[in-house]
């Protein structure tokens, strides 16, 4: 009867019971084996972050690209010739000579080329459209002599005036009236930096 109790003890050792003291009580308290592991309760709520971590190394620089090529800087145009334009010189119907109101503009073109010793001046003459075209082309050459008389005797040299006539190929205006035709009676004036070409 002893022996049979002894390996009954025995045994429940041997399945994993095992006996342990009932905190504060007396006597022993014997338990079975641990049952199936129950279901995971719900997460809890996230915790803080935690602090940032180093920096990692710069990663290496990659290589300048080529630099384009600078464009070509374009010609500058050249300089054109300074052109100074005076008030036309005008004629009466019919007439070639230089009214005397007009004298002071010769002595503005002379005073102005003496001035500027490189310069040139050009006269060209025109007719207003009545009269056949030979008779007005002669008269509008008439009129640009008369001029360039008037220039010479105020000084101005020869080799510094160039002519042109037109007679009436150049009208500055077409209606059939007086004002019209004086616009035309007249001879036109442009001082230039002197050229071969003229």
């Amino acid at each position: 009867m002893k022996r049979a109790l002894l390996l009954s003890l025995i045994a429940l050792f041997a399945v994993g019971c095992s006996a342990r003291p009932n905190g504060g009580e007396t006597g022993w308290k014997i338990y079975g084996p641990a049952g199936a592991q129950g279901v995971a309760g719900p997460a809890g709520p996230a915790g803080p972050a935690g602090p940032a971590g180093p920096q990692g190394p710069m990663g290496a620089m990659g290589d300048a690209g080529a630099v384009g090529a600078q464009g070509v800087v374009g010609a500058q145009p050249a300089a054109s010739p300074r052109l100074t334009t005076f008030a036309d010189f005008l004629f009466d119907f019919d007439k070639s000579a230089v009214r005397q109101n007009e004298m002071s503009k010769v002595s503005d073109i002379a005073a102005h080329l003496q001035q500027n010793p490189s310069f040139t001046v050009g006269i060209d003459g025109y007719t207003d459209p009545r009269g056949t075209n030979p008779y007005n082309q002669a008269l509008s050459e008439r009129r640009v002599n008369a001029i360039r008389d008037a220039l010479m005797k105020a000084g101005v040299p020869s080799e510094k005036i160039v002519t042109g006539a037109f007679g009436e190929s150049r009208l500055l205006c077409k209606d059939k009236t007086e004002a019209c035709w004086q616009r035309d009676r007249r001879v036109e004036v442009l001082i230039t930096i002197k050229t071969a070409n003229r």
